[in-house]
């Protein structure tokens, strides 16, 4: 789809558009001596999970140990990536479910 451009009018007594030239690019600048920022409070990086293990905990109600968070971590971790894997598995329009399963 086209823009459409609005045109100004003329003015009685205007001047004429001077043409376009091309500008030469001006020099960059020396690189000047950078201040020394100050250092950043280190504080523990979160990720995703983190933030997922916070709000289910908070949302269902519960405290989590800060001795377990670790391991909740790595299984929630765990059970996301199961998850992942079987929703990349491409099944077939045909597929259907089987009524009951066999081992």
């Amino acid at each position: 789809m086209k823009r459409k451009v609005a045109r100004k009018k003329k003015r009685a007594g205007a001047k004429p558009a001077r043409a376009r030239t091309t500008r030469a690019k001006p020099a960059k600048r020396a690189p000047t001596a950078a201040r020394p920022r100050p250092p950043r409070a280190i504080r523990p990086e979160r990720d995703f999970v983190d933030g997922l293990m916070i709000a289910a905990a908070e949302g269902l109600g519960l405290t989590i140990d800060p001795a377990w968070r670790k391991g909740v971590k790595f299984n929630l971790r765990l059970v996301l990536d199961h998850a992942a894997r079987v929703e990349a598995f491409a099944l077939p329009d045909d597929a259907e479910p089987a009524p009951v399963f066999h081992a």
